[in-house]
């Protein structure tokens, strides 16, 4: 396995009368055997990212290292793709239509001259390992969407690399084989410790399978840190947006009190904070009850029910406060609730987060 080591690294696109800054001076360390994700809007530099890692463009400045040998540099690939050791899995699996699963695994194998015993063995390793083995005489057309990403992650293992890098390797897959696919690539990872980047703009892709993940948004690296840091204590308003639901409210502060509307309110999080802000709440982090309290959470006001719908397995319940039907809120609820009943709000406290009027994370700063 290898350790991915990035300095400064940039890639500008030149366009007719402009620049685009797609990666834009990334300084980062990725491990030996470290699951590394990298989450962001689309079109905001992953891909091209990855395939700087990869050797597939070359930097306009910067250098790649694996461990410490230089394989990119400003200008010119120094180490071509097939002698660093990776392999790719992409959004599109590309599998040869015309090949049986078996041959499509073994494909990179014969490329590289393996002899023919070795790569039937190696071939039949990966795919009992990875639940293929009753379907190695079948062709593309002939198997599941889940047995096709299968088929392209044993080609990509089968080789044994020394880095991984998976590109929206989830994406052309339906909602119910999501979950077992990440299962399947965060075991694979854990057991042969092998260096990984996944590249995601679904962060239940980067939660379920990344130990550390990197945030870029337009070519920029914003924020490093463990998933759920990421999620609790995003570095700005579009990192909290990126991680996944978030109410953002404009709010005032006087007093140590946030005033969401004249009659809803909440005790501020930071303290001597004066003026206008951005407040920002999770709805799993929200309760509606018919009590004023309840163990760990505040009470923020009255509101009432404007619609209660039931998606992906949870109820997502939408409320304003009784004294302005302008402000939205969603809340998470255990049920159906009456739409046009009221009930009383409350709110874990702790995981409210504050950005300024410019989105910048008040609640990190403070931490």
């Amino acid at each position: 396995m290898a350790s991915v080591r990035t300095e400064n690294l940039k890639k500008i696109f030149k366009k007719s009368k402009s620049e685009v800054h797609a990666v834009d001076g990334i300084t980062l360390t990725i491990p030996d055997g470290q699951a590394f994700g990298v989450l962001g809007p689309s079109g905001h530099g992953k891909t091209t990212f990855l395939r700087l890692v990869a050797g597939l463009e070359v930097p306009t400045d910067g250098n790649i290292y694996f461990d410490d040998d230089l394989v990119s540099a400003p200008g010119r690939i120094v180490v071509e793709p097939e002698h660093r050791g990776i392999a790719m899995v992409f959004q599109l699996w590309a599998l040869y239509p015309n090949m049986t699963v078996y041959d499509n695994i073994a494909f990179p194998l014969r490329n590289a001259g393996v002899p023919k015993s070795e790569v039937d063995k190696r071939v039949r390793e990966i795919a009992e390992e990875l639940g293929l083995t009753r379907v190695l005489d079948h062709y593309p057309r002939e198997i599941s969407g889940g047995q096709m990403q299968r088929t392209a992650i044993a080609r990509a293992l089968v080789k044994n690399p020394r880095v991984l890098l998976l590109d929206e390797p989830f994406s052309n897959l339906d909602a119910a084989m999501r979950d077992g696919a990440r299962a399947l690539v965060r075991r694979i990872q854990r057991e042969r410790k092998l260096t990984t980047i996944i590249v995601s703009h679904d962060p239940a892709d980067i939660f379920s399978i990344a130990e550390v993940a990197g945030v870029i948004i337009n070519g920029k690296l914003v924020q490093v840190a463990p998933p759920t840091e990421i999620y609790d204590k995003p570095a700005n308003e579009t990192v909290a947006k990126l991680g996944g639901d978030i109410n953002v409210i404009d709010v005032k502060v006087s007093d140590g009190i946030i005033y969401i509307s004249n009659s809803v309110k909440l005790p501020s999080p930071i303290p001597k904070l004066e003026g206008k802000f951005r407040l920002g709440i999770r709805p799993e982090d929200l309760m509606l009850s018919d009590s004023t309290d309840a163990p760990g959470m505040t009470l923020v006001g009255r509101f009432k029910v404007k619609v209660s719908s039931y998606v992906a397995g949870i109820f997502r319940t939408l409320v304003s406060p009784t004294d302005d039907d302008s402000i939205e809120i969603l809340v998470n609820t255990n049920g159906y609730v009456e739409p046009g009943s009221e009930k009383n709000l409350l709110v874990r406290l702790p995981k409210v987060k504050v950005f300024s009027e410019k989105g910048e994370s008040l609640t990190l700063a403070r931490s």
